[in-house]
């Protein structure tokens, strides 16, 4: 595991924010399959109480495929937050491997020019199904796998 770290959230939160507004491409949530997704602030998409959150736990799963671990993403229930979570605290890594796996994330959860935060589950599931069949090649003796 990566002796570095902790991240500053505060520091994550800021720059998620700002790459945002700079990237020009709104941040929706799907509330209901019907419904009109709802646009959600940028300020409220980053912060730690917001969907942080979201954000972190695809992007740590991107970073456990590629690295062999995580950023030790820590997520606490938080009444007052806007999905009843908050982001704790990154334990562990860099700030550049942190940021660079949740634009990474956001990348592949576009869709129609929108940032669609329902879309951050299938990246996370679509990373760990890649590791658990990385881990399995490894079992079975092939090349590849994640360490």
């Amino acid at each position: 595991m990566s002796a570095d770290g902790p991240v500053d959230v505060g520091i994550v939160s800021e720059t998620l924010e700002r790459l945002i507004l700079q990237g020009g491409k709104p941040v929706v949530l799907v509330v209901e399959e019907s419904a009109e997704p709802v646009e959600v602030a940028p300020s409220m998409a980053a912060a730690p109480d917001g969907l942080l959150p979201v954000f972190l736990v695809a992007a740590e799963a991107i970073w456990r495929e590629c690295m062999g671990y995580g950023f030790g993403l820590q997520i606490v229930r938080d009444e007052d937050g806007l999905l009843g979570y908050r982001v704790g605290a990154i334990t562990a890594g860099l700030f550049s491997g942190v940021m660079l796996s949740i634009m990474e994330a956001v990348s592949q959860s576009i869709s129609s020019g929108r940032i669609v935060v329902n879309r951050m589950d299938l990246v996370w599931r679509s990373a760990l199904q890649r590791i658990e069949i990385a881990v399995s090649q490894s079992d079975d003796g092939a090349e590849g796998g994640v360490a």
